[in-house]
């Protein structure tokens, strides 16, 4: 006999995604149980892929040359005089409300 555990997470389907849930199961004769496992054991690997980090670009824009972005980070500006533990703290303050 197959061993399973329950797993208990309270899911929020749209009106759309449960009419289709429904559909699948009328459909199929399956359990909607039965159709959410199966919904996550073929959509897993989907979803890790479009989750997932490649490593890829993640900005729409294209990058800058290499001449722009160096003459811009070789300026001297206000936080070259900050230390690190400086930046860190002025960062981690709350805005004023």
């Amino acid at each position: 006999m197959k061993q399973t555990t329950t797993y208990r997470y309270p899911l929020r389907l749209d009106r759309a995604d449960k009419r289709s849930v429904d559909a699948v199961a009328r459909e199929t004769g399956r359990t909607i149980n039965q159709v959410l496992v199966t919904s996550v054991r073929k959509g897993l690997p989907l979803a890790r892929e479009a989750l997932g980090r490649e490593g890829g670009r993640i900005a729409n824009v294209d990058p800058l040359p290499d001449a722009i972005w160096r003459r811009l980070y070789s300026r001297k500006d206000e936080v070259d005089g900050c230390s690190g533990d400086g930046l860190k703290e002025v960062q981690s303050q709350r805005e004023p409300e």
